[in-house]
């Protein structure tokens, strides 16, 4: 490819004011880290220089930021323990207290929608305080019970939200009235446990049609309920329904020690079990209020659970749980979650409530720092792969922060309403922005926006640039008569494309992680989604052929490939394989390109793409258009060197069997108790 430097530095575009108009084919965008972005002609505009604030610059180890938050349109009504969630782009709240705690408070019998910047009131038949939400697979979302007048007087009643007429119906009764519920759906049947002055002793099941009781359990208020691959039902609590401490267990050495129960649907048996290694800390109670079903995670390829737990002396870990075999284990992370804000030294308090993005790997824990005169905002940030974290902070909070009622929305941002502060509710409305694990931010620098024919642009601060050049297009010939020039242009827009005849060695297994969208032409992923980790192995490389042994593993799934050719020079390498197979009775072509610069550490900005270059007849459209690709990145831009091995599965994990990135772990199984 052809290049002409039309910046050798960055002041003609940093400084100029006229846009810079390009007359080549495209230009290439070329960062410090040896990194180099092409835009074709036929999608770019122009090139404007911008000055940035809060440019996000160094990953390290811990962090601390400013939080960026909004405060949107308030309610329409004040809300304490009420529920919430999110719907499509939407947020709903649904029911709660307008008063807080008083002889009669108020119970609004309605539920509310956020949309297009406004609340909107929808009716409803019953009233719900402290009661439980859950979504169904129809896409239905049930709630149901909460106090309806003194402590021992509780709601048996449910309700059906439609997302899609934005309506109420009336669901049926549960066998008892609860308050401090919780539930968890499988399909469109439900569990509901939980209770507050009530019987708690059985499941409320709904079937879908009705409620039954089913299982024989301890009694809980606002407990912990999640559902494992195999279908099982765990619940754990740190309170029982009087509110006396019960999540422990006492050993026969006089310690306490972590118990949680497990009902069997298949065979409607219970199991009660203990973690005795957390004889000195205990898990710590969810948030009635808040929607933590949204705790569900999946950690290295394990399905399962994480939490807080916290111990007498005030200091809190983090816990995932998981089936593993016929056990219960628990990864014990050794992470030091700070307990004072760490320039200020003040002393956060954490709520239970655990929110995980299983896109970035991150785990939020939600504090707060308070004064007589200011209550403080404090999320946690944590890469539960990479061990990196962020703490941020923002002041100017009411106390009824405090109380407020959280979820996750699905761009995963989060979401809190409402609270109280004494017997005042409140109907402020919040929309927080996590920190980025490991990133700090700077105050100002300045930078160019790359615009796009489409109105869209790309945005680069002067820290990070070296140049840009324009570029026309002129691909090798041997990746050209294999993949049309009008594709490799598309392409080379999110990925680096090399040519040549003087590859370097590349032979090695890499490791891409995190593996991150950049482009996805199915529109089903955004750039910026991280997807499974991704292990390239190249062997047996031909330096006179160019050709090389090529295998990839992504979860469990495996692609090997003989005489891939690998073109580049220097430490450049783009390699590149063509496939055919079916999908049905549909005969496919499709290639694979994976790019990146060898360096002593790794592989620096790896790439890797995939494009469909033909198909026979598909009348009914069942796989993607010819020309549709799709293009991944390591996100932090260095792809190491790693094991070529699957992962034994089953049975119990040993300290051998925890990938390297979790080592800093203790394991746990859990024990049955025997009567």
């Amino acid at each position: 490819m052809k290049r002409n430097i039309i910046l050798s530095t960055l002041a003609a575009a940093l400084l100029g004011t006229a846009a810079l108009q390009v007359q080549a084919q495209g230009i290439y965008v070329n960062k410090k880290n040896g990194e180099s972005i092409s835009y074709p002609k036929s999608i770019l505009d122009k090139v404007t220089p911008v000055v940035f604030s809060n440019v996000q610059t160094t990953k390290v180890k811990g962090a601390v930021a400013t939080l960026q938050y909004e405060r949107i349109t308030d309610m329409n009504t004040p809300r304490t323990f009420h529920q919430i969630f999110p719907s499509g782009n939407s947020i709903v709240v649904v029911g709660g207290r307008s008063t807080d705690n008083s002889n009669l408070p108020e119970r609004p019998t309605s539920a509310e929608i956020y949309q297009n910047g406004q609340w909107k009131t929808i009716n409803m038949n019953n009233s719900h305080d402290y009661s439980f939400s859950v979504v169904l697979k129809d896409g239905r979302v049930m709630i149901g019970g909460g106090n309806v007048g003194g402590d021992e007087v509780n709601s048996k009643k449910t309700d059906f939200y439609n997302p899609t007429t934005q309506t109420f119906t009336p669901g049926p009764d549960m066998t008892t009235g609860r308050s401090g519920c919780s539930a968890v759906a499988i399909g469109n049947t439900v569990y509901v446990k939980g209770n507050w002055y009530g019987d708690d002793k059985t499941f409320d099941y709904f079937d879908g049609t009705s409620f039954s009781a089913v299982g024989e359990t301890y009694e809980r208020f606002c407990p912990s309920i999640y559902t494992t691959d195999s279908g099982n039902i765990w619940t754990w609590g740190a309170y029982d329904n009087y509110g006396a401490a019960a999540s422990s267990y006492k050993l026969d050495n006089g310690n306490d020690a972590f118990l949680f129960n497990t009902y069997f649907p298949a065979t409607k048996e219970s199991q009660n079990n203990f973690f005795e290694y957390l004889e000195t800390y205990l898990p710590m109670p969810k948030t009635c209020y808040s929607r933590v079903s949204d705790s569900y995670g999946t950690n290295d390829n394990q399905n399962g659970y994480f939490f807080l737990i916290r111990s007498s002396a005030g200091d809190y870990k983090l816990a995932f749980a998981f089936e593993n075999g016929n056990n219960v284990t628990l990864w014990i992370y050794n992470f030091v979650i700070p307990t004072v804000f760490p320039d200020s030294q003040e002393t956060i308090t954490y709520n239970g409530d655990v929110f995980v993005n299983n896109d970035k790997k991150e785990i939020y824990l939600i504090g707060y720092c308070n004064t007589d005169s200011d209550y403080k905002l404090c999320l946690l940030s944590f890469n539960f792969t990479q061990g990196y974290w962020t703490i941020a902070r923002a002041g100017g909070f009411g106390h009824s922060i405090t109380t407020a009622s959280w979820t996750m929305l699905n761009d995963g941002r989060l979401a809190c309403t409402g609270g109280s502060d004494g017997d005042v509710a409140a109907k402020n409305a919040y929309i927080i922005t996590p920190p980025v694990a490991g990133l700090t931010t700077s105050a100002e620098g300045k930078g160019v926006n790359v615009w796009k024919t489409d109105g869209t642009y790309d945005s680069y601060s002067e820290s990070e640039l070296e140049s840009i050049t324009t570029y026309e297009e002129e691909f090798d010939e041997r990746i050209a008569h294999e993949i049309p020039v009008e594709y490799l242009s598309k392409m080379s827009a999110y990925m680096p494309i090399y040519s040549g005849s003087t590859p370097p060695i590349v032979e090695g297994t890499w490791l891409m992680s995190p593996t991150t969208v950049v482009y996805d032409g199915q529109g089903n992923w955004e750039a910026g989604k991280v997807i499974n980790d991704v292990t390239f192995h190249f062997s047996s490389q031909n330096t006179s052929q160019n050709t090389i042994e090529y295998s990839k593993k992504e979860g469990q799934s495996y692609a090997n490939a003989s005489n891939v050719a690998v073109l580049g020079k220097g430490n450049n390498f783009t390699a590149f394989l063509i496939s055919e197979g079916k999908n049905g009775n549909i005969s496919t072509k499709e290639a694979a390109l994976v790019s990146g610069t060898i360096t002593d550490s790794g592989i620096k900005n790896m790439y890797y793409a995939f494009i469909l270059l033909d198909k026979s007849a598909d009348p009914d459209k069942k796989i993607v258009d010819v020309g549709v690709f799709r293009c991944f990145k390591d996100g932090d831009d260095l792809s190491g060197p790693t094991s070529w091995s699957t992962r034994l599965r089953g049975g119990q994990t040993t300290r051998s069997e925890i990938p390297e990135s979790h080592r800093n772990l203790d394991v746990v199984v859990a024990k049955k108790i025997i009567k």
